[in-house]
């Protein structure tokens, strides 16, 4: 066989080799997002939602407890972040979590930004009025590296915050990766350079593969608008495989996931707002389940978000670090492979 026919016959190799990947990154193992009478459902189809009303009950009568003494807010410890080193790091995988969701993750060159938010509240008016945050960003905004994706797992105030992404938008003009329904919402705010997805639709970005996965949550951020744009979890694949879970129940769906597409090098789980449990348990995932999803996805490390941020639930804010302590022990997990770091505290992955 002559070398030009070997080269020939490799060339031919790698492009079959080729197309198969770019299909599964597709997503088309993942299900699309099931739809009833105009609004985004979860795959459960036993799955329940409080009503507002209930909220609103549970929340007052939980007053006491949030406004206790016993679970008195302050500030999370943080780190200084290595502002310079983050900026010049054009190829080493790290995390940084900023706080609550937000993780500024670097990966093949790419800088990205989870769930954004630096507000000091939470609210429809800009965050000038609303849920207050108790614990600092971990990177000051004008100290980020320049930003090239955002991703975006759903439009509750907590994880799409306007303020801040209309500063990313302005500072940076990012590719803004959402869910279906988002784009308009960004659009009628001028933000233009957007990808809008379903579950199991995927696109390319600077080399990366992104997939948009399923979540069990929900979507709104005013009375009339629930289950009009879709909630997601996230897919970045490139040298490393890393996970967004964004804010989801614990269910079947994260061992979907972590077949279709793992094993993962980093999963991002939420850990904080479990209670009540009478209402949260659908739709966030306590300590315990955090852990357990990172398990049924196949990851190798996984770093805590959503907690120790904005009051936001009854348990003690320090309560879901102390309960990942307790089932890593229990569970005889590696504790160097259990992330919980301190805002502006950066990782190697």
């Amino acid at each position: 066989m002559t070398r030009l026919l070997r080269l020939g016959l490799a060339l031919v190799l790698l492009s079959v080799l080729t197309v198969g990947l770019t299909r599964g990154l597709e997503g088309d193992e993942l299900p699309r997002a099931p739809r009833l009478h105009g609004t985004f459902r979860n795959l459960d189809p036993d799955f329940w939602s409080a009503s507002n009303w209930t909220r609103v009950r549970f929340y007052l009568l939980g007053l006491s407890t949030i406004l206790s003494r016993e679970n008195a807010f302050a500030p999370l410890p943080t780190a200084v972040p290595d502002v310079g080193a983050l900026t010049r790091n054009h190829h080493a995988p790290t995390v940084t979590w900023v706080g609550h969701s937000t993780l500024l993750v670097q990966l093949d060159g790419v800088n990205i930004l989870t769930d954004p938010i630096w507000s000091r509240r939470l609210g429809p008016w800009s965050g000038t009025v609303g849920v207050r945050r108790f614990t600092p960003p971990g990177i000051a905004f004008d100290d980020l590296p320049p930003i090239d994706v955002v991703l975006i797992s759903h439009d509750h105030y907590d994880h799409l915050d306007e303020a801040t992404v209309r500063r990313l938008a302005r500072v940076f003009n990012p590719r803004f990766v959402v869910p279906l329904g988002i784009k308009a919402w960004l659009a009628d705010r001028g933000i233009t350079n957007v990808s809008e997805l379903d579950w199991g639709q995927a696109i390319k970005v600077k080399g990366l593969e992104i997939v948009c996965a399923p979540a069990q949550h929900g979507s709104g951020r005013a009375l009339l608008d629930n289950g009009k744009r879709l909630w997601a979890s996230w897919v970045v694949i490139g040298s490393k495989r890393f996970y967004f879970g964004g804010d989801s129940g614990y269910a079947p769906h994260l061992a979907m996931i972590g077949k279709a597409f793992g094993p993962f090098d980093l999963a991002a789980l939420p850990i904080g707002s479990y209670t009540p449990r009478q209402i949260a348990r659908p739709v966030h995932m306590s300590p315990e389940e955090a852990l357990q999803a990172s398990l049924d996805l196949r990851s190798t490390r996984f770093i805590a978000i959503h907690w120790g941020t904005f009051k936001l639930a009854q348990e003690a804010y320090r309560e879901p670090p102390r309960r990942i302590a307790a089932e890593v022990t229990r569970l005889q997990l590696d504790p160097r492979s259990i992330w919980l770091p301190r805002p502006g505290e950066t990782l190697a992955w």
